[in-house]
């Protein structure tokens, strides 16, 4: 299991181009067959918008074996119900076993 500390690429996360270029930073270190936990301590705020983008790539690199780990951040758990309800693949399954967990799906 490898973590991500979603930090190392700013504590304010915005924008697909900034989502699209944080993965593709991180890709070099990835194995397509561990999966991943991402961590969002540190981070003040996440749009939608970065959040999709780098889920999107990361999910399909490593075929959904992606956790996203426990947070109190209200812009993380505000971005998550949306990403869920506007997808219908991988990032979706991702996003709907972290909302399951935490109790925060409906």
């Amino acid at each position: 299991m490898q973590i991500i500390q979603l930090k190392k690429f700013g504590n304010i996360l915005v924008s697909r181009p900034a989502g699209q270029e944080a993965f593709n930073a991180i890709r070099p270190q990835l194995d397509p067959n561990t999966p991943v936990q991402i961590s969002f301590d540190d981070v003040l705020t996440v749009t939608p918008s970065w959040l999709d983008e780098f889920l999107t790539r990361l999910t399909d690199f490593n075929q959904g074996k992606v956790e996203l780990l426990p947070t109190d951040n209200a812009s993380v758990i505000i971005t998550l119900p949306i990403l869920a309800k506007a997808r219908q693949d991988l990032v979706a399954e991702v996003v709907n076993r972290y909302l399951d967990k935490m109790g925060l799906n409906n």
